[in-house]
């Protein structure tokens, strides 16, 4: 399969929508791409949406990137989904595009019913860096793999702004080792085109 990072967009908007429950730092994701992007001198929207629970409880955000101006701040066709759950992905695939790519968690989500899918164990990661709070950050990791208008200097650069500074080494690594493993695997993402479940 084509590396996604390399492919160019006829169109300039590129949609991207985190999901998956309170506690995730879904919005804190968000916030930090987005902030990057702006690194990159790109156009940007960013919205969320969650539930009245802290913890447990759904959590949405978005991030609308363009090379011009953004007319509609809200998303249309998702270019990328990140979804940290199972309840996440069942809820969120509909509005993906015919091609987008969905990226997971291998440790919670396993079923997924249609799309080019990367499996990824990011709560894997944040185990092994002693920082299991950092899945947020292990998920930017592998979007800044994929995503062609944001930078992973960038990124990485919004992580350390926005943490404590005693969590930043920490989250760095859980970030770089995120990229890593995603980068490995951009050349053999799954390509499903049943609409049947496909069990990861």
């Amino acid at each position: 399969m084509k590396n996604m990072k390399d492919s160019s967009e006829k169109n300039s908007r590129y949609e991207i929508r985190i999901a998956g429950s309170g506690g995730q730092g879904i919005i804190l994701a968000a916030i930090m791409l987005a902030e990057a992007a702006l690194l990159d001198g790109k156009h940007v929207a960013q919205s969320q949406s969650y539930g009245p629970e802290t913890r447990g409880g759904s959590s949405v955000s978005e991030i609308i990137l363009s090379d011009t101006e953004i007319d509609y701040p809200r998303a249309l066709k998702l270019d990328l989904l990140v979804a940290l759950t199972q309840d996440a992905c069942d809820r969120n695939l509909p509005d993906m595009k015919e091609d987008g790519l969905v990226i997971v968690d291998s440790e919670l989500v396993h079923g997924v019913l249609r799309g080019k899918v990367a499996s990824l164990p990011l709560e894997q990661i944040t185990r092994r860096a002693v920082e299991e709070r950092a899945i947020n950050v292990a998920a930017l990791g592998a979007i800044a793999s994929i995503c062609p208008f944001i930078s992973s200097d960038s990124l990485a650069k919004a992580v350390a702004k926005r943490l404590p500074s005693a969590k930043v080494a920490a989250n760095l690594s859980v970030f770089d080792e995120a990229l890593k493993v995603a980068r490995d695997l951009n050349t053999t993402f799954t390509s499903i085109e049943t609409e049947e479940e496909f069990e990861i």
